[in-house]
């Protein structure tokens, strides 16, 4: 169940929502835990919480990503997200608000949340996570229309799998949606694929949990980022580095 007091009112692109990112593992970015880019994202965290400032090479890399991209992305999304709540039914979305524990390492802002209960205190609630991506080539989009399972993600754009994973993980959610989308084709336009943790699959005669598993993995590197992050921290702090 998510907390209510996770659930930030902050709103999305705003400084407050980039400063409220400082220094926190966010899921568009936690691939980097799960190979080798392991330790330099690590010590990209500890330099902003040094600092105070974002790093300098997070910034850059954002300035080389396709600017027409991006627009063309947030241009869609919403229409997306509409477009896949017909599809579910659902008269309600939750859009794109950050959640994050305070003090916590960790933060993500999911395109929506389906609220499918509330405790009856009225201080969690169960949530599945939907994350929607709006690649403007053909060719991206193509890709993306083509898997059939959470683990053809993976295997194609590994980010975007993680990124679905550390949403669940954070919202202490047992389902999350992941949604590809093209306006230009009139049928075949939004694929839509549902990642469950509990959804088993055969691998030689045998059922293996392969969301499950890479939750508990994803989880176990995340405890380490943390120690490691407190690590070198405190080596800094305690070498007088400012």
């Amino acid at each position: 169940m998510l907390k209510k007091s996770k659930i930030s009112q902050i709103t999305i692109h705003t400084d407050e929502w980039k400063a409220s990112r400082l220094g926190k593992f966010t899921s568009s970015e936690i691939h980097n835990l799960m190979g080798s880019g392991y330790e330099r994202y690590v010590r990209l965290k500890v330099g902003e919480v040094m600092t105070g400032l974002m790093s300098a090479s997070w910034m850059a890399s954002k300035s080389d990503v396709n600017t027409d991209a991006m627009a063309w992305g947030n241009l869609h999304e919403n229409e997306a997200l509409n477009k896949f709540g017909a599809k579910m039914g659902l008269p309600f979305l939750v859009a794109q608000k950050l959640i994050s524990e305070e003090g916590s390492r960790f933060g993500c802002t999911p395109d929506a949340l389906i609220v499918k209960r509330i405790s009856p205190d009225e201080t969690e609630y169960e949530v599945e996570t939907v994350e929607i991506k709006c690649p403007p080539t053909y060719d991206n989009y193509l890709n993306l229309w083509v898997c059939e399972t959470p683990q053809d993600v993976k295997a194609i754009k590994k980010e975007y799998y993680w990124q679905v994973l550390d949403q669940m993980d954070n919202c202490e959610s047992l389902v999350g949606h992941f949604v590809a989308y093209h306006p230009d084709f009139k049928s075949g336009n939004m694929k839509h694929l549902v990642f469950n943790s509990m959804q088993p699959e055969e691998k030689k005669g045998q059922k293996i949990f392969p969301i499950f598993n890479d939750l508990k993995a994803l989880r176990s590197q995340k405890q380490k980022a943390v120690e490691d992050f407190i690590i070198l921290r405190n080596k800094l702090l305690a070498s007088g580095f400012v």
